[in-house]
């Protein structure tokens, strides 16, 4: 029985020397977050393994059927490595990024109990009672920290794209396993002796392989679950939206540091209070609003509320409250509907008083100029009723079902080609039937085929043919294909002094397909080449 009892303490023996070994070389990832707090974890429960054999041989040699101290020792270096334990399951699925000594001393401070029962079971059997609550209060309080921080390990690997729901349990193996079997043992010991070395031995060597296993993966340092956990609190306090948290009577529970900040107020005067008080309405009231006015720091400013609902199951928690700043936006949309109408409406009727003296002068004196004066004149015309179709579809979006084929026939009639004997060759299906965006399929259409036939030498290309959900449409030409700078210009978004095209046709097409969320390429390699997409969104 004694080589029994040597052979499974040589085993615990050597899973205790591999945990301080693993710890040794955790404690060089001082980079990786919490490596140091699951070195020490794994240091502490090796080194109470190794003091647990050495003390368990020594008592299966002299009298192996009282009650072991090798248990006790086993689970004191146990309960002891449970604080660095959960510490690191606190940083490692980013609980906790800022942890003190002395947060570190609160938690060691109820193993004082630890001592005291090992005082007092020495004193006499006068206290032994007081002794032995005390020490079931202290093996509660470390089997809390151990299940703990087990539970948030294996919950971070569920939901954390890069850790496994193995390599979570494996993690959270050691902290569980050996406390079960050191419970086991006092039972064991009763009926049969060498069970219980016998059990404590099968678990620790199976949670130290696990260990060591799994943190074999640089992975599993090298991204830990805390940048989900820390980057979603930080996306909150780094917003410059304004953000409440109200439970199911509209009572402010939490907010962001730029509410603070924009409206002026101290945190302890929100929480706590009904968020009327602070934006004038309640989550219901605010759900059916497009804006809100506030008064902040900076003046009264327009806000646009969205309100998410937080839910249990079928039961309201509350509410998330997020209030974007739109003065700004609204600003510019109000500025460019007003000059978009008026400029639009003016330019129409100048050009028409432009264009009636011109015919006038045309018919008195028939010369160049006056043909220039009244071509500019319509090119200017044009580009308002350019103005006009990109403002229509931008502004009026209207989902249907729409056949390309057809839509494509009708605005080629209203293309007139610049180039006479212009062939126009065409290869498309009986019909191309799509749910999108009308207006704006149209404007796209009309806007390739007019820069194909404005460009275009001899021939004109088009074709619509399946692409994925939808259909893709190409317009080529032969032409000497379009101006580099107006490439440039669509490329960059913008327009500036240097970089600039000479009209709206490419900015119609890009904002055409972009409303149909599509996409636009250009292929100048041999003339011109125009693809976009138009996906069906049904």
């Amino acid at each position: 029985m004694a080589v029994v009892f040597t052979a499974l303490f040589a085993v615990v023996a050597s899973s205790g020397v591999a945990l301080v070994v693993l710890g040794s070389v955790l404690s060089g990832r001082s980079d990786a977050p919490g490596a140091k707090l699951l070195a020490t974890f794994a240091v502490v429960l090796g080194l109470g393994a190794v003091c647990s054999a050495v003390v368990g041989v020594w008592e299966s040699s002299s009298n192996p059927t009282v009650t072991p101290l090798w248990t006790q020792l086993g689970l004191t270096g146990w309960a002891l490595s449970t604080v660095p334990w959960f510490l690191f399951a606190l940083v490692y699925t980013g609980r906790s990024d800022r942890i003190g000594r002395r947060t570190v001393a609160a938690l060691y401070l109820p193993f004082a109990g630890l001592v005291m029962n090992f005082v007092w079971g020495f004193v006499g059997s006068g206290i032994s009672g007081v002794a032995n609550a005390i020490g079931s209060l202290v093996l509660l309080y470390t089997l809390a920290l151990a299940a703990f921080g087990a539970v948030l390990v294996v919950q971070a690997a569920r939901s954390y794209v890069h850790l496994s729901l193995r390599e979570g349990v494996g993690l959270a193996a050691a902290p569980v396993l050996v406390v079960l079997a050191l419970n086991s043992v006092t039972n064991l010991q009763q009926s049969a002796t060498v069970l219980g070395p016998a059990v404590y031995a099968a678990s620790l060597s199976v949670s130290t392989a696990a260990l060591w296993a799994v943190l074999a993966r640089d992975s599993v340092l090298d991204r830990v679950p805390a940048v989900e956990t820390v980057g979603t609190r930080e996306i909150i306090q780094e917003t410059d939206d304004l953000v409440f948290v109200v439970d199911d009577r509209g009572t402010v529970v939490e907010c962001n540091p730029r509410v603070v900040e924009i409206l002026g107020v101290n945190r302890p005067e929100i929480l706590g209070e009904p968020v009327t008080e602070g934006l004038g309405e309640g989550p219901g009231d605010l759900r059916t609003r497009e804006t809100i006015s506030l008064e902040t720091t900076a003046g009264r400013r327009q806000y646009d509320p969205q309100v998410s609902e937080l839910t249990h199951g079928d039961t309201e928690l509350g509410a998330v409250l997020s209030l974007r700043d739109v003065t700004d936006r609204q600003l510019r949309e109000q500025r460019l509907a007003v000059l978009n109408r008026v400029l639009r409406h003016n330019l129409r009727n100048k050009i028409d008083v432009i264009k009636s003296h011109a015919e006038v002068l045309r018919d008195d004196r028939p010369n160049q100029h006056v043909h220039t004066i009244t071509e500019t004149a319509d090119e200017i015309r044009d580009l308002g009723y350019e103005a006009r179709t990109i403002d229509r579809f931008l502004s009026e979006s209207t989902v249907q079902e729409v056949d390309l084929v057809e839509v494509f026939e009708t605005q080629y009639e209203t293309v007139e080609p610049e180039t006479d004997g212009l062939s126009v060759w065409v290869d498309h299906p009986e019909t191309a039937v799509v749910t999108t965006d009308r207006a704006a399929v149209e404007a796209a259409l009309k806007s390739a085929l007019e820069n194909a036939v404005s460009y275009a030498s001899s021939t004109v290309e088009v074709v619509i043919e399946a692409d994925g959900d939808g259909y893709a449409v190409l317009v080529s030409d032969d032409g000497s294909g379009i101006p580099e700078q107006e490439l440039d210009s669509i490329d960059a978004g913008t327009e500036t002094p240097l970089q600039h095209g000479t009209g709206l046709g490419l900015w119609q097409l890009k904002w055409a397909v972009t409303t149909v969320g599509g996409e636009l390429s250009f292929e100048t390699a041999d003339g011109t080449t125009v693809r976009f997409t138009v996906p069906d969104v049904s």
